[in-house]
């Protein structure tokens, strides 16, 4: 009888114990999320992105898979940035265009340097406009998508030996194109302004996820996914004619929080020739 009791005792604080161990909602998360923000002082990041485009435009047949790799280190406390980008755009019948960047955000100023292989290597340097900072800080431009989100959890899981909680959520469309022009932009010198009207018929699917690690809140994993079609219309052209069918894939994974970076800008760029920054 002793026995019983006290099997049942031990059943009885399991359960309770796995009761106070709930999963916080879905808005508990992007809320902590949020909060976790204020305790980044420095991270860094690898990501990737594969965007295949193909259809007509213009009358002719089109057909290119371009691929982006890079990886990148932020100060926010010294508003300082880098980025190591490789670059492969893939054409029928042609040879594949490799191209090598560096970028690194230094106070209010931009310096790029492009590497190709006909041209050799050049630096330019912009003066950024306001609020740029924000937009180029890769944690907080995908954590922007969550402010005006309709968020979902989507479960446990572990990224690199750390636990996260999983959220799967529907974006606002223009702050999801605005993050797809923000990376996409950085190799393409600037992809096409689409009206707000135009989003919700050209985007015809899309998927969004991030993995926030359980103990800091701080982004860990994210993915985006999205099917487009742009019409001549959308991109601003109605006097032409054709479709442009876009498949877009990116993922970034973000690591090493609050140690410590070096972000020192190379002599070259110095004498970098000044550019208008466009975006």
């Amino acid at each position: 009888m002793g026995r019983k009791v006290l099997a049942l005792s031990l059943v009885l604080v399991m359960a309770l114990s796995f009761a106070g161990c709930e999963e916080p909602s879905a808005e508990e998360i992007v809320a902590s999320v949020i909060e976790s923000l204020d305790d980044v002082r420095t991270y860094q990041f690898d990501m990737d992105m594969t965007m295949d485009m193909a259809g007509e435009f213009e009358g002719e047949a089109m057909e290119v898979v371009m691929t982006m790799d890079g990886t990148g280190a932020i100060d926010v406390e010294n508003s300082q940035m880098m980025m190591d980008m490789d670059i492969t755009m893939t054409m029928p019948e042609e040879l594949d265009v490799e191209m090598g960047m560096e970028m690194y955000l230094i106070g209010d100023t931009m310096y790029m340097m492009m590497e190709m292989p006909t041209m050799g290597s050049m630096w330019m340097k912009s003066e950024m406009p306001a609020g740029s900072w924000a937009e180029m800080n890769q944690v907080e431009s995908q954590i922007a998508l969550l402010e005006a989100a309709q968020v979902e959890y989507a479960g446990s899981e572990k990224v690199d030996g750390v636990n996260c909680y999983v959220i799967q959520y529907t974006p606002d469309m223009e702050q999801l194109w605005d993050l797809f022009s923000q990376q996409a932009g950085l190799g393409m010198g600037g992809v096409p302004d689409v009206e707000e009207e135009f989003l919700q018929d050209l985007i015809s699917s899309f998927s969004v996820k991030q993995w926030f690690a359980k103990d800091t809140y701080f982004l860990v994993k994210a993915e985006i996914g999205m099917v487009m079609e742009l019409t001549p219309e959308a991109m601003g052209f109605p006097e032409e004619e054709g479709v442009l069918n876009m498949d877009i894939a990116m993922s970034m994974l973000t690591h090493d929080y609050n140690q410590p970076v070096s972000i020192i800008l190379p002599p070259e760029a110095e004498t970098a020739e000044e550019m208008p920054w466009q975006y």
